[in-house]
């Protein structure tokens, strides 16, 4: 699964700037809101240009570089994202002015990891990236951190360190009032997750509606993670059976996916293979055979064209 890599740039793109700054720091916003509103081949194109730019400091350039990195996981673009996050973490490394920034590109860096099939590497980041979010006391780095181990838990089948974790989780939502609708979303999802593989269908169908909840109220229909969070809420239902509302959901989530990312996405195409399913259950077992041929064929060569070494990991709805 797909997580949002929430990071806490804000303060650092709207802080006064010299005049000779202005136009790349302009550009800058513009790439962070393309980016939060899901316009990520936008925001690469804004940011690619200013990552080169001698008017950003080095700390910019190092959030730059991050943001860039998270844009290009999102558009399937691997090798590319982790060169990009590599810069920003040697930018920031030893560091002890900007360690936020240090553990936000750990965490992102993690995130990717996770998604091409690297566990171990994605568990160390996190958890560096976790010792410095507990000990500046930045509530949201350790919320989402905490998540993401769950999930990276559920994904290894280590359902008692999941649980551990996202009940961690949900313990920072109480210190705190800070929290955005995405950090709330990833939560749900996991409880819901988790709940899934405890035998609690009800459960999991109710963690997955939250989350959608949660992503339109953020972000309205058509945003990539709104899209992703139906494909959720419709497994949650065809693992109960219910093939009509999983169904309803899947073709919610495939046509959100289809406008606001495209056809050839990770996340699109592994909502195929889960369409796939759906149709499977029904019957329509040449159809589904066909359409998960597809679908596969599409991802491996999407993966292969990608990274060296990727596997299907957090886009295969285990």
């Amino acid at each position: 699964m797909m997580r949002l890599c929430i990071l806490m740039f804000v303060a650092c793109i709207i802080s006064p700037i010299a005049r000779g700054q202005e136009n790349a720091q302009q550009q800058y916003r513009k790439a962070f809101l393309q980016e939060q509103q899901g316009q990520y081949e936008e925001a690469i194109r804004g940011f690619e240009p200013i990552v080169k730019s001698d008017a950003l400091t080095l700390a910019e350039r190092g959030r730059a570089l991050t943001l860039l990195g998270y844009a290009y996981r999102e558009t399937g673009q691997y090798q590319k994202a982790r060169e990009a996050y590599e810069r920003s973490l040697h930018i920031f490394e030893g560091d002890k002015e900007h360690r936020v920034d240090y553990a936000n590109a750990l965490d992102c860096f993690a995130g990717l990891s996770r998604s091409i099939g690297q566990p171990d590497p994605a568990l160390r980041m996190w958890s560096q990236a976790l010792e410095i979010y507990e000990q500046l006391n930045e509530h949201r780095g350790i919320l989402k951190t905490y998540a993401n181990l769950a999930g990276l838990a559920m994904e290894q089948k280590h359902l008692r360190a999941a649980r551990s974790a996202i009940d961690k989780a949900v313990a920072e939502t109480k210190t705190a009032n800070e929290f955005t609708d995405d950090d709330l979303a990833l939560v749900s999802e996991v409880q819901g997750w988790i709940a899934g593989a405890d035998g609690d269908m009800e459960g999991a169908i109710a963690g997955a509606q939250r989350t959608v909840d949660l992503r339109k109220h953020g972000h309205g229909e058509y945003f990539p993670l709104t899209g992703w969070s139906c494909l959720i809420l419709g497994r949650a239902y065809l693992a109960n059976h219910q093939t009509d509302q999983a169904l309803a959901n899947i073709r919610e989530g495939l046509t959100i996916l289809e406008k606001t990312e495209g056809p050839n996405t990770p996340r699109y195409l592994a909502g195929q293979l889960l369409y796939s399913r759906a149709l499977d259950k029904l019957g329509m077992h040449e159809e589904a055979s066909r359409l998960k041929g597809s679908a596969e064929k599409s991802m491996n060569d999407l993966l292969r064209s990608q990274c060296v070494g990727c596997t299907l990991s957090a886009f295969s709805f285990r």
